[in-house]
């Protein structure tokens, strides 16, 4: 009798702890790499330790570059973070080894008075190091810009306006036009979002490829982003998704 209960305790136990790996599982990013390794990148990758770390682990890194026009040089830099002194040229330098690495580079300050020179500068660079074209996004807000990449060959991505999912109706049917107009006047390959904004964009745009990320789970449930990062890296369209590397 006494062996009885305790065979049925260790049943309960053991299943307790089935559940609980499951759900941990489930709100692991670990799993979403294991899973969908070829489509998770690395974000936020500014400096070579970070780099060397997310070899290990992910299949391309997202870094955030700004052009210095006065040098010719980009600085690998998210501002307002104090830069470091890291060059692209460097950057590139210590990773050009890794012949499938993915880079997806988010311009932060791309502007008319620099996109000409900075897109002859990332071709001459990418020359320089032997990193394939198709191995690189140029992603920036400033979508008409990207056109001086486009035409050096380069996958570039329009970095939407964010915060689609807090607007009223009539604000977010604005917002919708105007990257409808931008779409369509400007050829490139990807958009690019936060993942809360993930459905609203499938829905007005599902066969367009997209670039996702994610970063913090902000005011919204744990179980339902979860639920949601899992549905983005089922669709074929979306390409890449960014998650913090938290190895």
């Amino acid at each position: 009798m006494i062996k009885k209960k305790f065979s049925v305790k260790n049943r309960v136990i053991i299943s307790v702890i089935v559940v609980l790996f499951i759900v941990l599982s489930f709100l692991s990013n670990r799993t979403l790499l294991f899973l969908f390794n070829d489509k998770i990148l690395s974000h936020k990758t500014n400096n070579i330790e970070k780099f060397h770390n997310s070899q290990k682990h992910f299949s391309g890194v997202e870094l955030d570059i700004v052009y210095n026009k006065n040098d010719n040089t980009f600085d690998v830099n998210h501002p307002p973070d104090k830069s470091t002194g890291l060059s692209l040229e460097k950057y590139f330098s210590v990773s050009k080894k890794d012949n499938n690495c993915k880079y997806w580079l988010d311009f932060k300050n791309l502007n008319i008075a620099n996109a000409k020179q900075s897109a002859k500068r990332l071709d001459s660079i990418t020359e320089i190091y032997k990193i394939a074209k198709d191995r690189i996004i140029v992603e920036s807000m400033s979508q008409q810009l990207l056109n001086s990449f486009y035409l050096k060959g380069f996958i570039t991505s329009y970095y939407l306006p964010q915060k689609l999912y807090t607007l009223d109706k009539n604000e977010l049917e604005k917002q919708i036009n105007i990257i409808k107009q931008n779409i369509d006047m400007y050829p490139n390959k990807y958009i690019s979002t936060d993942y809360r904004d993930y459905t609203i964009i499938n829905h007005y745009f599902p066969d367009k490829k997209k670039l996702i990320w994610f970063t913090v789970y902000g005011k919204t449930n744990k179980i339902k982003a979860r639920f949601l990062l899992f549905k983005i890296l089922f669709d074929d369209n979306v390409n890449i998704l960014l998650i913090p590397n938290n190895y």
